[in-house]
């Protein structure tokens, strides 16, 4: 049997929709057609029940599915690993992460992934924590890397590094060349912030909370939608702002930022990556390894 027919059942039963399982393997509509029927002729059964309302799977359909979907995962296993035997590889990447892994730390390691395992097609999605973990139950995305968890039951997540929210001040700034600052010190200038809802925005304020800061007490000059919007407005003013320490290396080098080190004020939080329950598929379990070996 043709693992191609077994695809096109997949597919079908993906979309429920034969014209959009046909555009999903660019191929026609009756073609589609025509390998359902030759499966199905094989089996002996009916595994699509046609209906005003669309296409539907038939009680045979859904047990063949899952034999379906084994087998098509033992063969993509097999051409893998076969694949690694020659350094070589066939296949797609698809990761989603939130804000700050996907603009900061994934692209450099994503890059040398790449190098290293030529043939693979590697996308790159970038939301918040919420809409990443809904795109891996949806089957949408292999693999997702957030900056906190919901403990969603259907994911598994694991550690795979720190990172450290820093005040961050323009380098001209009044107390750039303090060797250390009180927390009175900073609320005497206004303040910048992500805007509400950020995962950013929520860390800070977990821990303005455990220091005794309330916003009251803060002088707030803006929210704003990105981490790059508040690197570029601290450039031109004289306000504080909590940024990850990952997303202002090339301003400190050059002169443009400066840390401030706060007395009594560590303000650390963990990556994540998470995945589906289950073993995780071939090239998504290489990037996972490849990513924890490298992540610094």
């Amino acid at each position: 049997m043709s693992d191609f027919r077994l695809k096109v059942f997949l597919e079908v039963k993906k979309h429920l929709n034969f014209s959009k399982a046909s555009e999903a393997l660019f191929i026609t509509q009756p073609a589609v057609s025509k390998h359902i029927k030759t499966l199905e002729d094989e089996l002996g059964v009916q595994l699509f029940e046609r209906t005003k309302q669309g296409v539907k799977l038939t009680l045979e359909g859904e047990k063949y599915s899952a034999f379906a979907e084994e087998i098509m995962n033992l063969y993509e296993e097999g051409k893998f690993v076969m694949n690694q035997v020659k350094n070589k590889y066939d296949g797609t990447l698809k990761i989603g992460a939130s804000t700050t892994i996907a603009q900061y730390i994934l692209p450099k390691i994503l890059a040398q992934f790449a190098s290293q395992h030529q043939g693979i097609e590697i996308t790159l999605f970038n939301n918040n924590t919420e809409e990443i973990e809904n795109l891996l139950i949806q089957k949408k995305i292999d693999l997702g890397f957030i900056e906190g968890i919901s403990g969603k039951s259907q994911l598994k997540y694991a550690e795979i590094g720190k990172d450290e929210l820093v005040c961050t001040v323009n380098a001209n700034h009044p107390l750039a060349k303090r060797n250390s600052c009180s927390v009175h010190d900073i609320l005497q200038f206004p303040w910048v912030f992500r805007e509400q809802g950020s995962g950013s925005l929520d860390v800070l304020n977990v821990y303005l909370k455990q220091i005794g800061i309330h916003r009251k007490d803060i002088q707030t000059e803006a929210y704003l939608g990105s981490t790059e919007s508040i690197k570029s407005y601290l450039k031109v003013s004289d306000c504080i702002g909590f940024v990850s320490v990952y997303s202002i290396t090339d301003e400190i080098l050059a002169g443009k930022l400066k840390i401030l080190d706060i007395d009594n004020l560590e303000m650390l939080r963990s990556f994540y990556s998470v995945e589906l329950h289950g073993s995780l598929k071939d090239i998504p379990k290489l990037f996972l390894n490849f990513l924890n070996n490298n992540i610094k």
